[in-house]
């Protein structure tokens, strides 16, 4: 698994979210927070589960990305309520989403580190 190619794809979410609202495009909420639906969860709740469950800091990974997508999907939510300023401000630097986004780099980054990937 290539975690840094994965954090680029998770990278991606933003990008998908700002298009929706800028296109008024309504999104699947639940699509949006499933946590096995990208290519990392798919990982993390797959294959990674199996085979480094037990290392210390897979489970925090592990965590931090369901709450990413936890954020995520509420972040669609809003974006399908046509409350765009408020979704925005959760995808901005500072927002919930943003921050949600940010710890979960650090933590597939030190799961990188003690996996030596």
């Amino acid at each position: 698994m290539n975690l840094e190619e994965s954090l680029a794809k998770e990278a991606e979410i933003k990008q998908r979210l700002l298009a929706a609202i800028d296109n008024g495009h309504q999104l699947d909420p639940k699509a949006a927070g499933k946590v096995d639906g990208c290519m990392l969860g798919n990982w993390l709740h797959g294959e990674g589960e199996q085979k480094f469950r037990f290392v210390k800091s897979f489970g925090p990974c592990v965590a931090a990305h369901d709450a990413l997508h936890a954020e995520v999907e509420k972040v669609v939510r809003q974006i399908n309520l046509g409350e765009y300023d408020q979704a925005k401000a959760m995808i901005a630097n500072g927002g919930s989403c943003t921050r949600a986004f940010v710890g979960m780099v650090a933590a597939v980054r030190q799961l990188k580190a003690e996996l030596k990937l």
